[in-house]
């Protein structure tokens, strides 16, 4: 901004972020990143919570800020205040991955709607998890408006996020937000007219999301990209691997065990060196933990784990099957890896569009940003591979031909989820006696998340750096349109 310029109405709210975020130096906002995965999210609200008070406080002072009517200010909607504290904590947990969201005070008039979203097809993605939504978001939305420039000249599909709390009982919008390409700004008003989804795809549910989707599909009376029904068999991973293996797909060893059945779980750990255990549906790595058969403490540990898992219903043990993990060259150090494969469905079948590498903490510890890990694009970790059983040996290259069969089978294991339009494959190398790599299939996730990492991949992998989510699937979506 020039100075002396006016600070307008939909500007504020990033303001406000800003100045929330100068109450915290840089060691706090340290200390509240390293620990975004425990339970601390209710302390840092509370952190920001005070700060806003102090900026109410201080409203004396801040009037000679230009542009902002501070006697009839928002502050006191409850609703604002929650946005404000959202956005500040966002920024505190993560790197600026999306562009800023510009919340205005007021409605957004039904003539300027059209005006402003020249699509003819609103594709609404429902959220209910506030935090890193429009990392997700974002890339889908530059996605559809290249393949609606690409094949039309023009945007044809209006893209909206909506959290669960905006929507009417019929499944109508009241508020949404939606990038402002003139500004490169996303925009967050109420609408002065409901607006009736075309399409819709529910993502970044948070806690108990497989029981959010259940609800929030119900209201909808239009084509879904992750329906319910497929979404649930995506979810239950024993199924999962079921169908993979029916269709001759590479997976674990896999045992489901339901509460209370700790003898089948520790008969399975006697069965191999080692194994590992997590809840039968849980997303994005929770309670995801390796116990070795060879570790005295592993039965002890084991049994309290499975009574963490049981709390959300049946557990899966499956052996570990990640022959290939990752050595960081500048390091040293050894990693846990998985791939996440990200396929669309364009109309006539699955086709393997994006994805990016999950890295474990160590080798010890599981591939999941649930559990530490961190995420780094595929051609960052492919001059890295080495065997899990020869730390110390020469690195294992994945050849064009290797690639040629992880794409040609993840797309015949997406294909078990007919009805699906994007769905997430988390994929193990693992390797033969004789060094030829083996892709091992995992999991299935009809809500991918990590999608602000995601990378267009190409024939090339190592060529593969242009982000993106998927392009086919707008194509997918076109032959559902009226």
């Amino acid at each position: 901004m020039a100075a002396n310029s006016l600070l307008t109405q939909d500007k504020v709210s990033v303001f406000l972020k800003y100045l929330l975020l100068e109450g915290l130096d840089l060691d706090e906002i340290n200390y509240w990143r390293i620990r975004r995965s425990s339970d601390s999210c209710a302390a840092l609200i509370q952190r920001i919570e005070g700060l806003l008070i102090d900026i109410e406080a201080a409203k004396k002072e801040l009037k000679t800020v230009p542009g902002i009517a501070w006697d009839t200010f928002c502050l006191s909607s409850s609703l604002y205040r929650h946005r404000i504290i959202e956005l500040a904590m966002e920024a505190v947990l993560s790197e600026p991955l999306a562009p800023e969201i510009c919340i205005k005070f007021s409605y957004l008039p039904q003539h300027e709607f059209s005006v402003t979203l020249q699509g003819e097809w609103n594709h609404a993605i429902i959220f209910s998890s506030a935090l890193f939504f429009t990392h997700e978001f974002y890339p889908l939305v530059i996605d559809a408006f290249v393949h609606d420039s690409e094949n039309f000249g023009r945007p044809r599909i209006n893209v909206l996020g909506a959290n669960m709390d905006w929507l009417n009982e019929d499944g109508t919008l009241k508020r949404i937000i939606y990038l402002d390409f003139t500004t490169g700004r996303f925009i967050e008003t109420d609408l002065e007219l409901y607006v009736r989804a075309d399409s819709a795809q529910f993502l970044c549910l948070g806690d108990q999301e497989i029981n959010k989707h259940a609800l929030l599909s119900q209201p909808f009376n239009c084509k879904q990209l992750n329906p319910l029904g497929v979404s649930q068999f995506a979810d239950n991973k024993a199924a999962t691997l079921s169908g993979w293996s029916a269709l001759g797909l590479t997976i674990p060893a896999y045992q489901e065990v339901k509460a209370g059945e700790l003898d089948t779980a520790m008969r399975f750990l006697d069965s191999f060196e080692e194994i590992v255990v997590k809840p039968n549906q849980a997303t994005e790595g929770k309670l995801v933990d390796f116990f070795r058969r060879d570790q005295a403490e592993s039965k002890i540990g084991l049994e309290q784990h499975l009574n963490n898992c049981w709390e959300l219903g049946a557990a899966l043990v499956q052996q570990r099957c990640d022959g290939i993990i990752f050595r960081d060259l500048a390091t040293g150090t050894t990693h846990s890896l998985a791939l996440r494969l990200n396929l669309a469905f364009d109309g006539k079948c699955f086709c393997l569009e994006s994805g990016y590498a999950q890295l474990g903490l160590n080798e010890h510890y599981p591939a999941a940003c649930g559990r530490g890990g961190y995420i780094v694009a595929i051609n960052e970790v492919l001059s890295g591979l080495i065997s899990r059983y020869d730390a110390k040996g020469k690195p294992i290259e994945l050849s064009e031909k290797d690639w040629y069969k992880i794409r040609e089978q993840s797309e015949r294991a997406a294909g078990l989820f007919p009805g699906l339009l994007l769905i997430g494959l988390d994929v193990l190398l693992d390797h033969d006696p004789y060094g030829n790599i083996i892709p091992v299939f995992l999991e299935a996730n009809s809500r991918p998340a990590g999608l602000s990492h995601s990378r267009l991949l190409t024939e090339d992998i190592m060529s593969s750096t242009q982000n993106g989510v998927s392009l086919k699937m707008w194509s997918g979506l076109a032959q559902f349109r009226l």
